[in-house]
């Protein structure tokens, strides 16, 4: 029967050898070469911090002292580099803009640090670091309580990016499931828990005076099952790794500034007009693919100009206004189908939509009901 102990190593094990594994994988990658070398540099530096886990849990140190303290830079690196990994990859990058070393600043002045306390201090010192009872540093201390506030601003600047990506995606798009980034979403949150599991630890030995390795094993427990699902999902869903470049063929942007915009109120109203005709006639929504330059070319404006017309005269984005119309078709075809020979799921397929989370979402915005409820009401009357 495995003890906790080796159980607990060999979750180490699997979980730094992949992630040292899809690290060099993603260097190789040479589609968006700067996304995944940012991805590859955050994940090296979880399975690094994993490696030096295991080489506390199998009390290496004791053989080989060198290594004592150089866990405190791992942080300052992954955190940085899962944000701009998000940050490159959502604003659909591809060179390398050298204001991002300065997000790694705190990891350069740590490693002049570690290797300037490799050649000062002595083995018994550096033992008497890995002795929890034994008094610390003011500067132990304080490094120990910043890094995870540390770690935990990173994730509130990823999320933030996320959040304004998602926001650009719908001034484009009219479907949005596939190029949602809704996985790194995932992983951040499990990195928050962690993160709540390192101020756990922090709270036992510098507060209640507790110190005790069982939370620094489920921590690094919990960061090996974050090198599996991110393994996991880098090999299940690749074009993942992929979107970047895909995006940024489709002429991806920021979100549009309309304040300086060349477009007059009487050429707003007309394309509003021809938007609205268009739509009416020719139902370009009933596409799954439509995205704005496609609607834009069909009426002879500007991507930039159509957005405008939609946003300041419609007060929607694109992804809104053109679900709206597909919720309107939906109704049409439910009110149709009286004889009820089609799924409610096949008619939102019909008039648009490609998900089914996405068609019950948009119609619960638009009617604050679900399909099946409108289509039980329809027959009531």
């Amino acid at each position: 029967m495995f003890q906790f102990k080796e159980i607990i190593t060999y979750i180490f094990i699997i979980g730094a050898a992949q992630g040292v594994l899809l690290s060099f994988w993603l260097f190789g990658k040479k589609e968006n070469p700067v996304a995944n070398r940012m991805l590859a540099i955050t994940i090296l530096a979880y399975s690094l911090d994993i490696l030096y886990a295991l080489y506390t849990v199998t009390e290496l140190y004791l053989t080989y002292p060198l290594f004592i303290g150089v866990s405190g830079l791992f942080p300052f690196i992954y955190s940085p580099a899962l944000y701009l990994y998000i940050h490159i990859v959502s604003g659909g990058k591809k060179d390398f803009n050298l204001k991002y070393l300065y997000h790694f600043i705190p990891a350069g002045s740590m490693l002049v640090a570690g290797i300037f306390g490799v050649f000062i201090f002595g083995d018994e010192v550096k033992l008497s670091l890995m002795d929890p009872y034994s008094e610390k540093s003011v500067f132990i201390i304080v490094m120990r309580t910043i890094i995870p506030f540390y770690g935990i601003t990173y994730l509130f600047m990823s999320l933030s990016e996320l959040k304004k990506y998602h926001q650009r995606l719908k001034e484009k798009f009219s479907n949005i499931e596939k190029l949602k980034l809704n996985w790194l979403k995932y992983i951040i949150f499990g990195i928050a828990i962690v993160w709540m599991l390192e101020i756990i630890q922090v709270i036992l030995i510098d507060i209640v005076e507790k110190p005790d390795n069982i939370a620094y094993n489920y921590i690094y427990a919990a960061v090996s099952i974050l090198i599996y699902l991110i393994t996991y999902k880098s090999l299940k869903q690749p074009e993942v790794f992929l979107f970047a470049d895909e995006e940024n063929t489709k002429g991806k942007q920021k979100a549009p500034i309309y304040k300086k915009s060349g477009l007059s109120e009487e050429a707003a109203s007309e394309s509003l007009s021809k938007l609205i005709k268009i739509m009416d006639e020719e139902k370009p929504y009933l596409k799954n693919d439509l995205t704005l330059p496609d609607l834009a070319s069909s009426i002879h404006l500007s991507t930039h100009n159509l957005s405008e017309v939609i946003n300041t005269k419609l007060n929607q984005n694109f992804y809104d206004l053109i679900n709206k119309y597909r919720v309107e078709e939906v109704k049409r075809l439910i009110e149709k189908d009286e004889e009820i020979k089609f799924s409610i799921l096949a008619l939102g397929f019909e008039a648009g939509f490609s998900s089914k989370s996405a068609f019950y979402s948009a119609f619960k915005k638009v009617t604050g009901i679900t399909p099946a409820q409108y289509r039980s009401d329809i027959r009531k009357i």
